[in-house]
């Protein structure tokens, strides 16, 4: 009868120790992502596996403790089994051999693959024997944290997670369906950014467009209609004697006042000049915070070797930017009888501008529909119009459409509404693409 009783209490004892191992696997083997779920989950044993795991230590400490003990009892089991006579073999061999299988590899290798139907079902179990041994354990950890600061003092601190590892973190968030492969994109070019300088972004020094102020201001027309920049280096002969940066909507609001290039200079902004091994990402903050959208690229010599633009920045991480307009804002007031327009203007909203009536063949309803009727063929960058006291030039168009136009009137109307009187809201101007 006896020998009844101890081979019982050997099966009790290992299956306590195997339920306690296989908690342990499953409950820390839980996703960081997993478990933050269960906070805000409607299910209770969720919610318990969470209060569970918000202190990690105390419950490790509960687990290996009371699994050591249960093993040392297996120890001493299997040693009254076999009575006083039995050999060194015996006591210490198969207490090992049952604990080291059943107590640990096999539980902990079911757990690991089923964590969270198992800790989900364990939890309950879990959360009793943590509470029966809160006396004890926090004797043992506060024992233990006094040990482990003298220990740590003389141990390195651990590195934080390198972009290799993050980069790991997310391909398995993607695989659990904890993020959507658009999500995934989008920290992995987040992350591309930190690793990368501006130098591995920028547009080579070769491929700048600039300007040469010495020359006539009918070429730098032909660069802002024809190119599509809305902001162009301007320069004395070569690029390293740069002189500012000129902006397309400086150039046509003001158009008219350059005698010579020279006048062009009043209107110039200075340069943003940034180091060709700044980081990408912390060059992103510094010309959201300074309000720049272009950074000439310099060496160590102070040598220009390229131009990078917000959007070559934002495209690392967000990828091609689509042209998105501003529903709102259709056109931008210049002077009083100027005005550069979106082709999405709507006729109805430049004749009361302007106070006229356009003669139409059609129905078109906006400027670019009403220029493509007129000069009967999709416009181009620089074709012109004259109609009813109006002059209308492209500055930019797409095979397929008008994009901006440049509206003059040639005659003002005196009875012309005033700005504050305009139908349509006064703003920054039209959306562009940056050079770049």
């Amino acid at each position: 009868m006896t020998i009844f009783y101890l081979v019982l209490a050997l099966v009790c004892l290992l299956a306590f120790s195997a339920v306690l191992s296989a908690s342990e696997t499953s409950l820390f083997s839980l996703s960081s992502f997993t478990i933050n779920a269960y906070k805000t989950s409607q299910d209770k044993r969720k919610n318990l596996i969470f209060e569970l795991l918000h202190t990690p230590r105390d419950l490790l400490v509960t687990i290996m403790m009371l699994n050591i003990f249960a093993n040392i009892l297996v120890q001493n089991t299997v040693s009254s089994l076999f009575g006083e006579l039995s050999s060194w073999f015996l006591k210490v061999g198969i207490p090992l051999v049952l604990t080291l299988f059943f107590g640990e590899v096999i539980p902990k290798s079911m757990a690991l693959p089923n964590n969270k139907f198992i800790s989900y079902h364990l939890a309950p179990f879990v959360s009793i024997i943590f509470k029966i041994v809160k006396p004890i354990r926090i004797v043992i950890t506060k024992v233990t944290t006094y040990i482990s600061r003298a220990m740590f003092f003389f141990l390195k601190k651990e590195k934080p997670l390198s972009i290799e590892e993050l980069e790991h973190v997310i391909e398995k968030s993607s695989e659990e369906n904890l993020l959507t492969s658009d999500e995934m994109d989008l920290v992995k070019g987040y992350l591309s950014l930190h690793d990368s300088n501006v130098k591995e972004l920028m547009t080579p020094r070769d491929e700048i467009l600039y300007y040469d102020i010495n020359t006539h201001t009918d070429e730098l027309t032909k660069v802002f209609a024809e190119k599509k920049y809305s902001r162009v280096p301007i320069c004395d002969v070569k690029l390293d004697e740069i002189l500012g940066m000129l902006s397309m909507k400086s150039f046509f609001l003001h158009k008219d006042d350059f005698k010579t290039s020279k006048d062009l200079e009043k209107y110039l902004k200075k340069p943003f000049f940034v180091a060709e091994t700044m980081n990408a990402f912390s060059l992103l903050l510094e010309l959201r915070d300074s309000r720049e959208n272009i950074a000439i690229v310099v060496n160590e010599y102070g040598s220009i070797i390229g131009l990078i633009t917000q959007e070559d920045l934002t495209n690392e991480v967000l990828g091609e930017i689509s042209d998105k307009k501003d529903k709102k804002q259709k056109y931008t007031i210049s002077k009083q009888n100027e005005i550069i327009a979106s082709a999405k203007m709507e006729i109805d909203d430049l004749e009361d501008l302007f106070n006229i009536k356009l003669e139409r063949a059609s129905t078109s309803v906006t400027v670019g529909g009403f220029l493509t009727d007129e000069l009967e063929d999709i416009p181009k960058a620089g074709d012109k119009l004259e109609k009813n006291n109006l002059l209308f030039y492209v500055l930019s168009a797409d095979p397929n459409r008008v994009r901006r136009v440049y509206i003059r009137q040639l005659k003002p109307s005196k009875k012309r509404r005033s700005d504050s009187q305009s139908p349509l809201p006064k703003g920054r101007g039209l959306n562009r693409e940056d050079q770049g």
